[in-house]
């Protein structure tokens, strides 16, 4: 199905905007005809714009902050009693960003053909669960401005718990490039005029120093094949990462300090995902399943999948999540206390 941005006159005679899917030029005017819309201009998005879709750093969708003032303001505009449709309509502003106006025309158009909100997310190319799960819950249970404040609130928790870690890594990162560049600079360009000063002075140098020596005549004369080997060796380790992902995210945890952050990082995204859920009126074992999806680290998801079944056969939510991974002790006791008192 192709993407066309149209531009038309309703049957009250208004000027009006949007997008529309079909799988041909006359079937996208076929369709807005049906809906009372006279277009006198539709253009067909993916074409005009399929040089700039294969390039990576050309965004389609909006990021986590951009979809998280979306859906909040979205529930802003539901709980003053404005009708979906002509909310979502309100942010296809000329001074938008076009992949925002894309996105959000996307989903006021799939509104129009009857589809529920969850549905018309979907098809926009929101794929994130926790988001999906809690639009459906809310348009079932007739909460759905509460859902999308929630929906917003974990989105925004996400990026500042991504920004924390960042941080915290790029300290030692900056030290780890310098130290390699300190190295290489030493290798390169000081040893080899010390050694000219020795071999001048014709001493004999001790084994230290001559290993040093050799490692810098290696590296002033094999460069390439050193930037040879760097390269493939990135590429394998990228085969390895795509083949074995879970043994790879399992070494992860074992990293010192490191793995220790991931693991706690990885548990808390499935915690505050699965209490938001709780809240918001999602059945346990639907929630359990959207939080297994959040969870980044496959080995930990792979650990944790076994919950569910269990869960279904009736077994204690807190003893099998014990049984299945390690947790702090006032973990436990806050999660079983939660679990006996409701």
């Amino acid at each position: 199905m192709a993407v066309f941005s149209y531009r038309g006159i309703d049957e009250k005679g208004k000027e009006v905007k949007g997008v529309v899917e079909a799988s041909s030029y006359s079937a996208a005017h076929a369709l807005l005809k049906k809906r009372g819309i006279y277009p006198y201009q539709i253009v067909e998005e993916e074409q005009k714009e399929s040089f700039s879709f294969s390039l990576p750093f050309v965004r389609r969708l909006p990021n986590a902050q951009e979809l998280a003032v979306f859906l909040r303001t979205l529930a802003t505009l539901l709980e003053a009693g404005v009708p979906i449709v002509e909310a979502v309509e309100s942010f296809t502003d000329e001074q938008v960003p076009r992949h925002l106006r894309l996105f959000y025309a996307k989903v006021a158009s799939a509104l129009k053909e009857g589809e529920t909100l969850h549905s018309a997310l979907k098809r926009a190319g929101v794929r994130d669960e926790t988001v999906l799960s809690l639009v459906f819950s809310g348009e079932r249970g007739a909460l759905l401005p509460k859902n999308l404040s929630l929906a917003a609130e974990i989105l925004e928790k996400r990026e500042s718990l991504k920004n924390a870690v960042a941080q915290a890594l790029i300290y030692p990162l900056i030290l780890l490039v310098v130290a390699v560049g300190v190295v290489v600079f030493m290798m390169t360009t000081v040893i080899p005029k010390v050694v000219s000063i020795y071999s001048t002075a014709k001493l004999k140098l001790p084994f230290s120093t001559r290993l040093v020596v050799s490692v810098s005549h290696f590296f002033l004369n094999h460069y390439l094949l050193i930037l040879f080997s760097l390269l493939l060796s990135l590429f394998l380790f990228y085969l390895f990462v795509k083949k074995r992902r879970k043994l790879y995210h399992r070494l992860l945890l074992k990293l010192p300090v490191f793995g220790e952050l991931l693991y706690f990082v990885s548990l808390q995204r499935f915690f505050d995902t699965l209490g938001n859920l709780l809240k918001a009126g999602v059945p346990l074992v639907e929630a359990i399943e959207v939080s297994l999806g959040t969870v980044p680290n496959y080995y930990l998801r792979d650990k944790l999948s076994p919950l569910v079944e269990q869960v279904k056969r009736g077994s204690s939510f807190s003893e099998t999540l014990s049984e299945l991974v390690k947790l702090p002790s006032v973990l436990k006791q806050l999660i079983k206390s939660g679990e006996l008192s409701g």
